[in-house]
C-alpha cells in the first residue's frame, strides 16, 4: 500500500511539471507571434506613410510645374493602387493580431471570469507601444502591468521588455536592474541569455568594462551555444 501511495505522488508531480512546461511553450509561442505581427504592422504603416508622402509630393509638383496632365494622372493612379494593396495587407495583419491575442489556458481553475482577458489586453498594450518604438509610453505600461499582475505568467517577459525600453532610452542603470530581476524569475534559457547580454552591454555603456566583461563571460559559461553567447564572444574580442 505504501509503495502504491508513493507511485501516485510521483505521477502527480510529473503531471504538474508537464503542465508547467506546456504553459511556458504556449506563452513563448504567443509572444513570438505577437512580435511578428507587430513588426508586420510597423512595416505596412511605414510603407503607407512613404506612399502618402509621394502622393503629397506629386500634388505639389502638379501645382508648381507645367507637366503633362496625362502623365501625372497615370502616376497618381499607380500610387493609389499601391496604397490600396498596402492597406489591404495591413487589414489582414491587424486581423491576425486579433486572432493572436487569444491564449488557450492549460489550467483555468481559480481564474476569475474576465481576468485573463484583462491580463492579455494590458500586456499587448505595453508590447504594442514597445514595438512602435514608443519607449517612454511602454515603460509606463509595463510598470503598470507588473504592478497590477505581479504573479502573471507574463511578468518575467514584461520585466524583460521593460529592460529593453530602459536600454533604448539610455537609462542603463535601470536596464541592468530590470534584466537582473528577469534572471531571478527563472525565465526561459533564451530570455535569460539575452538578459545577461544586455546587462554586460549596459555596463560597458556605463564605462564599467570590468563588470561588462564579467557579465558576458558568465553568459558564455552558462549558455555556450546561444546566439547571445556568440554576440558576447564577438564583443569581448573587440575589448
Amino acid at each position: 500500500m505504501r509503495r502504491i501511495y508513493l507511485n501516485l505522488l510521483l505521477l502527480a508531480s510529473l503531471t504538474g511539471c508537464a503542465g508547467n512546461d506546456l504553459i511556458v511553450q504556449r506563452q513563448s509561442s504567443l509572444e513570438g507571434r505577437l512580435e511578428q505581427v507587430m513588426k508586420a504592422q510597423n512595416i505596412a504603416k511605414s510603407e503607407i506613410a512613404a506612399v502618402s508622402a509621394q502622393m503629397q509630393e506629386l500634388k505639389e509638383q502638379s501645382a508648381k510645374q507645367a507637366a503633362s496632365e496625362k502623365e501625372l494622372l497615370a502616376r497618381y493612379e499607380e500610387l493609389q493602387s499601391k496604397m490600396k494593396i498596402i492597406s489591404n495587407r495591413l487589414a489582414l495583419v491587424e486581423s491576425a493580431a486579433k486572432q493572436s491575442s487569444t491564449i488557450e489556458l492549460v489550467n483555468q481553475a481559480g481564474i476569475p471570469e474576465g481576468r485573463e482577458e484583462s491580463v492579455q489586453a494590458a500586456y499587448m498594450k505595453a508590447f504594442g507601444l514597445f514595438s512602435a518604438n514608443s519607449y517612454s509610453g511602454a515603460v509606463e505600461a509595463f510598470n503598470s502591468f507588473i504592478s497590477a499582475y505581479p504573479e502573471s505568467e507574463y511578468a518575467a517577459n514584461a520585466r524583460y521588455w521593460l529592460g529593453e525600453c530602459y536600454f533604448s532610452l539610455g537609462r542603463y542603470t535601470e536596464a541592468i536592474d530590470s534584466f537582473t530581476r528577469v534572471l531571478e524569475m527563472n525565465p526561459l534559457p533564451k530570455r535569460a541569455a539575452d538578459a545577461m547580454f544586455r546587462i554586460g552591454t549596459a555596463w560597458y555603456r556605463l564605462d564599467n568594462p570590468s563588470k561588462g566583461s564579467a557579465a558576458l563571460r558568465l553568459l558564455i559559461e552558462k549558455y555556450p551555444g546561444s546566439e547571445a553567447a556568440g554576440l558576447a564572444d564577438k564583443q569581448l574580442e573587440k575589448k
